[in-house]
């Protein structure tokens, strides 16, 4: 088993963060944000492995699948909750059979789901022992086969982030991407209200999600457009607007590529008929794109932008991307948050501006 000692962690988040200054040496202001080192993780995913009989929870490394018995960096809530489905798979057969994925999240109130995931029809059995199971461990339940959905109780957990001195909940939906660390989480947040000054002027968000940094920019500038290419996370993005009274967030289902379009004026969508793009000032951008960074049209339009935001969960795209955008602007800020500790996985973040004309 992996050394999960606080001295170790912080080793290991030392050499991330020698990593980090060694790339970016020419760069002042950076700021480090360490993890939690056990107990951090509130959302995890495992297939299942059968031996002599019994059932155990899985994970896969190096090709292979291995026996989980304990996780220690995933917490309380979900720990516990690991230990009781467990036992309940090894004694209940329509839950178990066909069952080959299970899925974890919490909050950090407790509130908690778990995914069932099945190569087969799920009936009114296995809904009525879900339901025993549900209720005796006083959690939400969602059962999944092929296109199938049952759902017992909710299909989110409610989540409350905090920056500077102000918190906001967030409905975290089921197969949607939310942070698996809500405490960096929370740093993230913090330093961007740190780093970016109000404004009366409009900011574009690209891949916003289920809202998560939406919220506060909000609550930074004067109007938002926020796009997002999966329609689950636009659902749980109108949601999680109305649960906040956001009513100067804009958005709608584009990917980056075609908001840029739209920007531009190059096409016409119907999803952007509600939206009059002629009432944006547009002066930042905000970004928080997938692992394989910024695609090379976003990074020619996103240059004109007075100010970038960048949050970045793959470090070489964000080095490639940013050794890009240098050209253009001043890096203000740069930050690295330890999202995944014990692994090689580095999370950025920068904020530019605009360098002035020659």
């Amino acid at each position: 088993m992996a050394d999960l000692s606080e001295k170790n962690y912080s080793a290991l988040f030392q050499e991330k963060k020698k990593r980090f200054s060694d790339e970016f040496n020419h760069i002042e202001l950076i700021d480090f944000f360490k993890s939690p080192y056990l107990g951090y993780r509130y959302r995890a995913e495992f297939s299942l492995i059968k031996k002599n009989g019994y059932t155990s929870l899985a994970m896969t490394k190096d090709g292979q699948k291995k026996e989980i018995t304990s996780f220690p960096i995933a917490n309380l809530r979900i720990q516990n909750l690991m230990e009781s489905l467990i036992r309940f798979i090894n004694t209940n057969s329509i839950i178990s059979d066909k069952l080959f994925q299970v899925e974890f999240q919490s909050s950090r109130t407790d509130d908690s789901l778990i995914t069932l995931i099945y190569h087969k029809n799920l009936g009114s059995d296995w809904e009525q022992q879900a339901l025993e199971f549900a209720s005796s461990e006083n959690v939400s339940v969602i059962g999944r086969s092929k296109k199938q959905k049952i759902k017992i109780g909710n299909d989110y957990v409610k989540e409350t982030y905090s920056y500077l001195n102000n918190t906001y909940p967030l409905f975290l939906f089921e197969q949607c991407f939310s942070q698996t660390n809500p405490y960096i989480c929370d740093d993230m947040l913090n330093w961007v209200s740190e780093n970016v000054e109000p404004s009366l002027e409009d900011v574009l968000e690209l891949h916003c999600g289920l809202g998560t940094f939406t919220i506060l920019l909000s609550r930074l500038f004067r109007k938002v457009l926020a796009t997002e290419n999966s329609r689950p996370s636009i659902k749980g993005l109108k949601q999680n607007l109305e649960l906040n009274n956001s009513n100067n967030v804009y958005f709608a289902r584009l990917s980056g590529q075609e908001t840029l379009a739209a920007l531009n004026q190059e096409r016409i969508f119907n999803r952007l008929s509600a939206i009059d793009l002629n009432e944006f000032e547009f002066s930042s951008v905000f970004l928080d794109p997938p692992r394989e960074g910024l695609d090379d049209k976003t990074l020619l339009n996103v240059k004109n932008f007075n100010q970038i935001i960048y949050i970045s969960c793959g470090f070489e795209t964000f080095k490639r991307d940013m050794n890009y955008l240098e050209k253009t602007h001043e890096v203000k800020k740069l930050a690295m948050f330890d999202q995944f500790p014990y692994t090689d996985h580095i999370e950025s973040g920068a904020i530019l501006v605009k360098k002035a004309p020659d």
